[in-house]
């Protein structure tokens, strides 16, 4: 008898738990904040900051647009500091601090320099899944 019970209350709490979750927001590039000036680089902290740059003409940018998004959501909510970088928007908006070719990628940021840079679809998606997973 107490065997039942307690599998049906571990049952319930388990039925409790799933359905609390909070979900994430949908959000879409546009919900982040943006740099739209090469010299606000200069305002960042010392912290790793997270720089997404990205076009929105781009479709390898857009098709991968609903798991970025929910990564950065939850590294957010972690304390990430991530600002996204629209391509058509920064274009000759200062001095370009280094040679970005690709979109969609990553730019991490921290010292005031940049640390790493990922780019392309698949590799951006594994960093961050890897990233959200640690």
């Amino acid at each position: 008898m107490i065997k039942k019970t307690l599998v049906l209350v571990v049952i319930a709490l388990s039925v409790f738990m799933i359905s609390c979750k909070k979900p994430l927001p949908n959000k879409n590039y546009e919900d982040f904040e943006h740099i739209d000036h090469w010299d606000q680089l200069n305002d960042l902290t010392d912290e790793e900051t997270f720089l997404f740059y990205y076009s929105p003409f781009c479709p390898i940018s857009r098709s991968i647009e609903d798991d970025v998004t929910e990564y950065f959501v939850i590294l957010e909510n972690d304390g990430l500091t991530i600002y996204l970088i629209h391509e058509g928007m920064i274009y000759q908006q200062g001095e370009q601090p280094l040679e970005i070719i690709e979109t969609p990628s990553i730019l991490i940021y921290e010292n005031k320099e940049f640390k790493e840079i990922i780019s392309g679809s698949k590799p951006v998606l594994d960093f961050l899944e890897a990233r959200v997973n640690n």
